[in-house]
């Protein structure tokens, strides 16, 4: 990506492929909505799960893409869906554990979980499953946690009700946590995504504004959980950490 913008910089034209990552702008309500924040609030800390209007606004959100009553008590703003990917390793899982994420996927899945000292176990998917994890695959490998990603970074590819249902019940079978990344929600052609709130309030999903909204740079996301955890993760928040206007960190709720 350096190399990239140093060629830029050049004068040479790039077609960028390393990083995913819309061509357009983001919407102008939301610019004009910064430029008036800008100019007319001091942009101070924030209460310890996000703002309240903007959490209510997410699960508004959920409401009318899905029709599921997510209650916005279950919604933490994270700075991006990194910052969500580190609250949900963190606060889900100890030292160790071993993490089941599908192969081929997103790569910073597998950095994230080892710089936290935890285990990420590659399920390596068939192009029959439309390179997507099935139940089958997560027999024998101890795992503490399930993430899967539909629509899936690299391959595209989605998980429908049935198979996303069956991941959800193995994994809960088994006592893990299950994580949905659906930072790539609207971004579909043939049949739309499937958000793992209609099938089950015990999971943890991540999104951002990022891909849909094409708001890549303004590192806005957040981190949907059982508000039992939002409960936790609000007081450790408040006792650990300075709240910016996009919050976020944890450790062990997930009960």
């Amino acid at each position: 990506m350096e190399a990239a913008r140093l060629a830029e910089e050049n004068g040479r034209h790039i077609i960028h492929m390393e990083v995913g990552q819309p061509s357009t702008g983001a919407p102008m309500a939301a610019r004009r909505a910064l430029a008036d924040a800008l100019e007319n609030n001091t942009l101070g800390y924030t209460v310890a799960l996000g703002l309240p209007a903007l959490r209510k606004r997410i699960a508004r959100l959920y409401g009318e893409w899905y029709n599921v009553d997510l209650n916005p008590d279950r919604v933490v703003v994270t700075p991006g869906s990194s910052g969500a990917f580190l609250l949900s390793f963190t606060a889900l899982f100890d030292s160790g554990d071993r993490v089941g994420i599908g192969a081929p996927g997103y790569p910073s899945y597998r950095q994230i979980l080892k710089a936290l000292g935890l285990t990420p176990v590659d399920i390596e998917t068939a192009t029959d499953n439309r390179l997507q994890p099935i139940v089958a695959d997560l027999a024998g490998l101890d795992l503490a946690g399930l993430m899967v990603a539909s629509p899936n970074n690299p391959t595209g590819t989605m998980l429908d009700h049935a198979a996303l249902g069956d991941l959800i019940a193995a994994t809960q079978a088994q006592g893990a946590a299950f994580i949905s990344d659906e930072i790539y929600h609207g971004l579909e052609y043939e049949a739309k995504a499937v958000t793992a709130l209609e099938l089950t309030d015990d999971c943890y999903v991540i999104n951002s504004f990022s891909n849909f909204f094409s708001m890549t740079g303004w590192r806005a996301g957040g981190w949907w959980c059982p508000k039992t955890t939002s409960a936790s993760l609000s007081v450790w928040r408040r006792t650990c950490s300075s709240v910016r206007r996009m919050p976020v960190r944890s450790r062990r709720w997930r009960h």
